[in-house]
């Protein structure tokens, strides 16, 4: 089959004026049983040492469940120590098989058995959205008897007994921490203690946090939070701070985070159903160690509290109340990122786990898709970020809103290190002495022309990265802005372009944001970005 011409194709992209006929909107569909807004628990810092905050209003201090103060006034500062504390001992074990089918564990748990393996049949309770509600529900796990400190152990030791059967290495609390948290007025003087876990009920607390650790945007913040606050001694002895919230409350503080609020409504609106999916649809599976949900981080969600609330947001969350999208009856994990550079990634591309239809990576124009294999061409991933696509999030031409500058540095960047520079990143990043870096390989792209794969040779030893964030870390003190880039050669300087900002999976923001200002509603947004999933009001 003749290949199309790369020149055909930026043409087709360099033209378009997006006046395709719409695809039709996403049809809203009931679900038959609703549910009312859960509570969320949102980690807001682990591993600190103490605590200083405000509390403005009326709060209620617990020890565990146990009322220990009732207090009433306006910018009370306190401080939050620890004492005594122990942290957890967390073991390893070879996890062959997790599942809510208790006959299904009985079938496997035996056929593991009568090959020899030593392995054993535990219920553990996870707190996990089933049945369209949120449920701590009993998981049935077949584990090897063995209990091991690292999980590099526990697949060496895999290896070694050439056990060819699928399993991970599941991190377990053996013994919990301990620890005494005590709370200080630091104008009253007045102490109240408890132990392990300190709950605090407000109206208002104020917290200055660190934010955006290992970014290019790492900084120290002081928000404002609602409701509750857990100060938990965590498993590594030292103290973790929990927001509890109601999952729409919280919406508003994430939707402001991740966009701007001058952001048309209807990208708000495909912003907070967005993270409305992935916030159900992760509870259970991040930070299993962990006393929260979610953190309040890129790693999970970007949240920033009361101060990020506006009414333009809260009327985004409110005209999306509990609506959600779902595919084969699951909830979406519906990922999104900054600006995708002109087109969006597979999921599979970017994370270990089965490819969703929902998550496949496709132009952010009106047309329906690349030519397969047009980024395993070196010759047109370098055309492609060279030049100026006509692409919703290609913010470079022509005029745009005051409030989408900051994404024009994003859709083409370049970044310039001298050979001492890049090879000094690339030592402390990887942990490889590769010596002088004399040459960066590009080895696997995926349908976007982000890295999969990447060589590093050096004057002293050749290595290869994989993964999308990996790569990125690899090349940058804190990360680069993608991993879609070619790489130039300049004497003794290394030129790095790059398109996009960000992992390039399901929506892009600032697509959707130039979809809304073209008059497209939240629903067809979502439409192209989730192809394949359909519109439900869960609650």
């Amino acid at each position: 089959m003749k290949k199309i011409c790369w020149i055909s194709l930026l043409l087709i992209l360099l033209s378009l004026q997006f006046n395709c006929a719409p695809p039709p909107p996403l049809e809203e569909k009931p679900l038959p049983v609703p549910i009312e807004s859960p509570l969320v628990r949102i980690g807001l810092a682990e591993n600190l040492t103490s605590l200083e905050f405000t509390s403005n209003g009326k709060i209620e201090i617990y020890d565990q469940d146990q009322l220990i103060a009732n207090i009433l006034g306006w910018d009370q500062k306190w401080v939050v120590d620890i004492r005594n504390t122990q942290p957890a001992t967390i073991v390893y074990r070879l996890r062959y098989l997790e599942t809510l089918d208790g006959r299904d564990a009985l079938e496997k748990y035996q056929s593991l058995k009568s090959q020899g393996l030593p392995v054993v049949l535990e219920r553990i309770k996870k707190r996990i959205f089933h049945d369209a509600a949120l449920q701590t529900r009993t998981f049935y796990w077949i584990l090897h008897q063995s209990e091991f400190e690292n999980q590099d152990e526990v697949y060496r030791h895999q290896w070694q007994r050439n056990d060819k059967s699928k399993g991970v290495a599941q991190p377990l609390i053996k013994t919990p921490p301990q620890g005494e948290l005590i709370i200080t007025n630091r104008e009253s003087g007045d102490q109240y203690r408890a132990s392990r876990i300190m709950t605090i009920r407000g109206e208002q607390f104020s917290l200055t946090l660190p934010a955006g650790e290992g970014y290019h945007f790492e900084q120290q913040l002081t928000r404002r939070y609602h409701d509750q606050l857990n100060l938990v001694i965590d498993r590594f002895g030292k103290l973790t701070v929990v927001n509890i919230i109601p999952i729409e409350t919280y919406l508003i503080g994430v939707v402001g985070s991740e966009m701007q609020e001058k952001f048309p409504l209807e990208a708000l609106k495909a912003q907070a159903v967005a993270a409305r999916c992935y916030t159900i649809a992760q509870i259970g599976k991040q930070h299993q160690l962990s006393p929260f949900d979610l953190c309040d981080e890129v790693h999970c969600h970007v949240y920033g509290g009361i101060d990020r609330e506006s009414p333009r947001v809260s009327q985004a969350v409110a005209q999306t109340h509990g609506r959600v999208l779902i595919h084969s009856n699951k909830i979406c994990d519906t990922f999104y990122a900054g600006v995708c550079g002109g087109h969006s990634e597979n999921n599979e591309n970017v994370w270990p786990g089965e490819p969703q239809i929902y998550l496949q990576g496709r132009p952010d124009a009106n047309i329906k898709k690349f030519p397969a294999d047009f980024f395993k061409d070196e010759s047109n991933v370098r055309r492609w970020i060279e030049s100026s696509p006509n692409v919703f999030c290609n913010t470079q031409q022509g005029d745009v809103p005051d409030y989408l500058n900051y994404t024009v540095k994003y859709f083409r960047w370049s970044q310039r290190y001298s050979q001492h520079e890049i090879s000094q990143i690339i030592r402390r990043k990887t942990g490889e002495n590769i010596g002088r870096l004399l040459e960066i390989v590009p080895v696997e792209r995926g349908v976007s022309g982000r890295l999969k794969k990447i060589e590093f040779i050096g004057d002293k030893k050749k290595i290869i990265i994989e993964g999308e964030l990996n790569i990125r870390k690899s090349l940058s003190d804190n990360y680069l802005y993608s991993s879609c880039f070619v790489i130039d050669r300049e004497g003794s300087e290394f030129i790095i372009k790059g398109a996009g900002w960000g992992h390039g999976v399901g929506m892009c923001q600032t697509g959707a944001a130039m979809r809304a200002l073209e008059g497209h509603s939240y629903q067809k947004i979502l439409k192209h970005y989730y192809q394949h999933a359909e519109l439900v009001k869960l609650y």
